[in-house]
């Protein structure tokens, strides 16, 4: 079975990336940040079993032309519609497809692999986050509902999408929860390595 993961990264603009961040290590670091994940998740994403990588990204940047890896312009206004579409376009060319977030630092290859093998047993496999999110999901056919009505950006988006998956009849694997960077609390406590990085960028 073929596989493909899609690793959705906004471009790097300064103003427009980790905001929240921004709000305390001002707008340089937070873009500094914003790269460095990006650097390692998409790294990640290409050391896993995965037979294509692609970046999927909200608008055309250079920056991304050094991964060697397709990239291709995320489609609709909110994050469920470009996920669905996103979905839909890899499931047309593979018969797996993960797509991962940017700024999901927690992932390793081999959780990648994980969500790879169960998705030859099951319809779909998440990865929750602490937050209540999720930082993974992957697909071996298009499920639009998946990603209807979801109240994207809350704690309440694992268990909304549960709740779609069980009401509609979806089989679904639960990987072990991992964490992402959204808040300096989260960069804190989870990456304090990155932190030290971007110490000489801070307002």
């Amino acid at each position: 079975m073929s596989s493909l993961i899609q690793v959705f990264a906004k471009a790097p603009l300064a103003g427009r990336v980790k905001t929240r961040i921004a709000k305390t290590l001002g707008e340089t670091a937070a873009l500094n940040l914003h790269k460095l994940l990006c650097d390692h998740i998409i790294q990640v994403a290409q050391t896993s079993q995965a037979d294509e990588v692609e970046i999927w990204t909200t608008e055309p940047n250079a920056y991304f032309d050094v991964f060697a890896a397709p990239v291709w312009i995320q489609q609709g206004r909110e994050l469920g519609t470009r996920m669905s579409f996103s979905l839909r376009h890899g499931l047309s060319r593979f018969d797996r497809v993960l797509i991962i977030g940017g700024d999901a630092y927690s992932l390793t290859p081999d959780y990648l692999n994980q969500a790879l093998s169960a998705l030859q047993e099951t319809d779909v496999v998440l990865g929750p986050a602490e937050d209540g999110g999720y930082v993974l999901v992957g697909a071996t056919q298009t499920w639009p509902v998946l990603f209807q009505k979801v109240p994207w950006g809350t704690a309440d988006v694992m268990g909304a999408t549960l709740d779609i998956m069980l009401a509609n009849g979806i089989g679904f694997h639960l990987l072990p929860e991992q964490w992402d960077i959204d808040t300096l609390d989260d960069l804190r406590k989870h990456a304090p390595d990155l932190l030290q990085q971007l110490e000489d960028t801070i307002n």
